[in-house]
């Protein structure tokens, strides 16, 4: 048989330990191991988090800024490869009789978020055909792409879309502004850095009429020209002219400074009307809940 010790060990203290002591102070836990001669090893955990720590930080979810540069970089970085890997098939194309509704029909599907690629898909049709038929068949695309892309979410999700206006104040903030701008706005959003297939589905859920939103789209198709010339000039019988390369910088270089123009008026007139739009969004919140408020009140003099 074991004996216990009688003699407390002279650093552990006696066996088993106590945890008899305990100290005013919730955020450190003692531990006493039965001797006076040692002293109580005392954990401070103040400052450990747990996971179900409300303070605890979060990792952000990337803003729409964020996402409008990622997806720039990776057109920039990836869509000449893109276009130089798929230059047998682009060859096809030109030779089949059908060949323009290939890409019309892709144009048509990545018009629904969250697919992208209208830049590539243009840079392949830049390269395929000459200027301006590249460039009629990337207009004919977009625009039939965006129709169908504002009537499926016009009919199918603007009860959806209403409520979610109600909640997130960004995209309440973006209808408000809509629907006070009118053609203007849609026009300075769809040259701006958001792409062109996103704010379609807030102006189809917004209540903006389908015809005002038809001119804005048509006056903003010379943004497609910019990827329908970058692949233009590089097709082989055209790139490494210097004309061809000059017009191509300053066509790229006229394409940022409209979208950078266009993104800081946006941000500017979002600025100025999120006080009014708060305003109105707050008087709005009062009235709903008066009117529940009476309602309930009709409600129990009628039981």
């Amino acid at each position: 048989m074991s004996q216990q010790l009688e003699v407390p060990h002279p650093v552990y203290g006696r066996y088993p330990p106590s945890h008899s002591r305990k100290t005013s102070d919730s955020s450190e836990s003692t531990l006493y191991l039965g001797s006076d001669s040692t002293t109580d090893l005392k954990v401070n955990t103040s400052n450990l988090a747990g996971p179900d720590d409300v303070n605890m930080p979060r990792t952000p979810s990337p803003t729409q800024e964020e996402f409008n540069l990622l997806h720039a970089v990776c057109i920039a970085v990836f869509s000449k490869k893109i276009v130089k890997a798929l230059n047998p098939e682009s060859t096809w194309m030109r030779t089949h009789p059908v060949g323009p509704l290939i890409p019309i029909a892709l144009f048509i599907i990545v018009s629904f978020p969250p697919l992208f690629g209208h830049e590539i898909i243009a840079m392949i049709v830049g390269i395929t055909w000459d200027l301006w038929p590249a460039f009629a068949i990337t207009a004919i695309g977009t625009i039939l792409g965006e129709v169908v892309n504002f009537m499926v979410f016009k009919y199918a999700c603007t009860t959806r879309m209403r409520k979610y206006e109600q909640k997130n104040l960004d995209f309440g903030l973006m209808a408000y502004i809509i629907r006070r701008g009118g053609l203007l706005m849609i026009v300075v959003i769809r040259f701006s850095a958001v792409p062109p297939h996103y704010a379609t589905v807030v102006f189809s859920t917004v209540g903006i009429s389908f015809w005002i939103f038809l001119l804005a789209a048509v006056i903003s198709l010379p943004k497609q020209f910019v990827p329908v010339y970058t692949g233009y000039a590089m097709k082989p019988g055209v790139s490494g002219q210097k004309l061809t390369t000059v017009v191509e910088d300053v066509v790229i270089a006229l394409g940022i400074i409209v979208t950078i123009v266009a993104y800081k008026w946006l941000q500017k007139e979002s600025k100025a009307a999120r006080e009014g739009y708060i305003y109105e969004r707050r008087k709005a919140r009062q009235a709903r809940i008066l009117a529940e408020g009476y309602d309930e009140r009709v409600n129990i003099q009628h039981v």
